[in-house]
């Protein structure tokens, strides 16, 4: 077998077992994943804080990144299935983690910034459409 078959053999099997796995990972691929950072601001620097949204499963994790003396805040909402808050005031290089249950297939926004001394300060906030 020449060298050019046997490379495009290889690149039809290769591109096959790829859309085969995309075919076979069911509602994995259902929603969409989602990541806001927080942005800079005064004395704030540029994603001190992140929110991150897992669409398989419903998960947000809240992220403070910088040890600088403040939190993290976020909150998220949806058109029929309420909303929420979430808050990490653990420290620098700590995630607070939530697990929701929404219906596939869900619209949803969220919003993460930094909050200081229990103030949210609106300037470093930043914002995420998606849908589980």
């Amino acid at each position: 077998m020449s060298v050019l078959k046997r490379t495009v053999t290889v690149l039809t099997v290769a591109v096959g077992t790829v859309g085969l796995t995309f075919a076979l990972s069911g509602s994995a691929w259902a929603g969409s994943n989602g990541r806001a950072w927080s942005q800079a601001w005064g004395r704030y620097a540029d994603a001190v804080c992140d929110l991150q949204f897992v669409s398989y499963g419903d998960h947000f994790y809240l992220n403070d990144n910088l040890k600088d003396g403040a939190g993290c805040y976020a909150t998220w909402g949806t058109l029929d299935y309420g909303s929420g808050v979430l808050y990490n005031s653990n420290g620098a290089g700590t995630t607070v983690h939530k697990n929701y249950d929404f219906p596939e297939g869900t619209y949803l926004s969220f919003k993460v910034c930094v909050r200081d001394n229990g103030v949210v300060v609106q300037e470093t906030c930043t914002e995420f459409w998606g849908q589980a």
